[in-house]
């Protein structure tokens, strides 16, 4: 009987190499990874950081600013 290797690792037993400073979800090797005021940060938390950030900007259209 002989032994098969595989050539590719599977994705399902990866170990995370980080974690997302804002919801804490597990970030994996080739994950897109923002660095955002000393904190790694997730794909999806950094448009609400962002958002968060900036919302002193944030003003209507048509209103009036002092």
């Amino acid at each position: 009987m002989h032994t098969i290797r595989k050539r590719m690792r599977d994705a399902q037993r990866a170990f995370p190499l980080a974690q997302c400073g804002r919801c804490g979800g597990e970030l994996y090797e080739g994950a897109a990874v923002w660095y955002l005021d000393g904190r790694r940060l997730c794909e999806d938390c950094t448009a609400a950081w962002l958002l968060e950030e900036f919302s002193a900007c944030r003003f209507c259209c048509g209103e009036v600013r002092g």
